[in-house]
């Protein structure tokens, strides 16, 4: 509560100090109430910035309080940490010396503002300066120069009131820069302790030496495990020849039973069969036996249609042939007749004509 309220004072005290040279100008002084306006400006944006700073810094302090929730789950823990930390937190948890967000615009702000006190000096002193030349040009007596040097001299008092509210908001920000800044140290010392104990199980150096750790465990416990595993391994052996050595004893039991029940099975099936075939064969028989008593005497009444017909044909054939062979043995006997009679005309012809060409 204290430090609460000694950043509260020291931010209004450079405030007042800015407001209060910048009412001094209204309505005498434009340029100077416009130089204070923007100090106060300025200040007020340095300030902003460093209250969200110093939130930050308080968020990360709450954080801390409570670093017990991350001993189970340091996501969940990281995620009540304030955005803007989130990342350099997670990664100084992880071992790495990484600076924490610092303000950027306070820096600049502290010498700007002293900065634009003194440009407001300088604009009030042109100001005065020039009044002054005007003034004096336009005196004629002592009385008047007395009296045109006497405004610019005041002038340039107030001129100088810029650089007051400069130097003082400067100062008063400065102030409250350093005090965040120690306070963001003190937390981020806090921080560190918390790493190096509650927080240590999260960081890499942690979880190295603890998987160093591991195989050490592990190369110690190997020769142990490899007589164990020599054991089962011979023990597994023994159970596989005492295995195999039934599997083949069983498999001999079984073929020696399986080769007597296939004989008997075939002895049953060929009785059975046997029986069967004589049984259709008898059934066939006594069911064909009427077919083909019927069958046979209509093959025989059609064989013996068959033969009566094709001897009336073989004899109608033949009696055909000797009709025709009759007729042509007549016509040959003559056509054979008549050559010969030709032919011992012929003979005779010659004979007589050979004998005639003799004589």
């Amino acid at each position: 509560m204290f430090r609460t309220s000694l950043y509260l004072v020291v931010f209004l005290a450079g405030l007042f100090a800015a407001c209060w040279i910048g009412v001094g100008y209204i309505g005498s002084n434009p340029v100077g109430f416009a130089v204070a306006l923007v100090i106060a400006a300025c200040y007020t944006a340095g300030g902003v910035e460093l209250f969200r700073y110093r939130q930050a810094t308080a968020g990360l302090g709450h954080a801390l309080a409570d670093v017990s929730a991350a001993e189970q789950d340091l996501g969940a823990w990281l995620q009540r940490v304030p955005a803007s930390l989130r990342n350099a937190v997670r990664l100084r948890v992880d071992g790495e010396r990484v600076a924490l967000p610092a303000p950027v615009l306070t820096p600049y702000l502290v010498g700007l503002l002293v900065l634009l006190g003194m440009l407001g000096t300088l604009l009030g002193m042109m100001a005065t300066l020039r009044g002054t030349g005007l003034a004096l040009e336009s005196a004629t007596d002592l009385q008047a120069i007395r009296g045109s040097l006497g405004a610019p001299v005041e002038g340039l008092a107030v001129a100088f009131g810029t650089s007051i509210a400069g130097v003082a908001t400067s100062a008063m920000l400065g102030l409250l820069s350093a005090l965040c800044r120690r306070e963001r140290l003190q937390t981020v010392q806090q921080l560190d302790a918390r790493v190096a104990t509650d927080l240590h199980p999260h960081s890499q150096a942690w979880q190295r030496s603890e998987t160093f750790r591991l195989a050490q465990a592990q190369a110690a416990l190997m020769p142990a495990l490899v007589e164990r595993l020599q054991a089962m391994t011979a023990a597994i052996e023994q159970q596989s020849l005492q295995a195999n050595q039934q599997l083949l004893s069983s498999q001999e039991t079984f073929h020696a039973k399986a080769d007597a029940e296939h004989v008997r099975l075939a002895g049953a099936v060929e009785l059975a069969l046997k029986d069967s075939i004589a049984a259709s064969a008898r059934a066939v028989g006594e069911a064909l036996q009427p077919i083909m008593d019927s069958t046979l005497r209509g093959i025989a009444a059609e064989t013996t249609a068959l033969q009566r017909g094709v001897g009336d044909a073989v004899q109608r054939q033949l009696e055909g042939l000797n009709a025709g062979f009759e007729a042509s043995r007549a016509a040959s006997a003559d056509s054979w007749n008549s050559a010969i009679a030709a032919q011992q005309q012929t003979n005779l012809a010659l004979t007589t004509d050979l004998r005639a060409a003799l004589e």
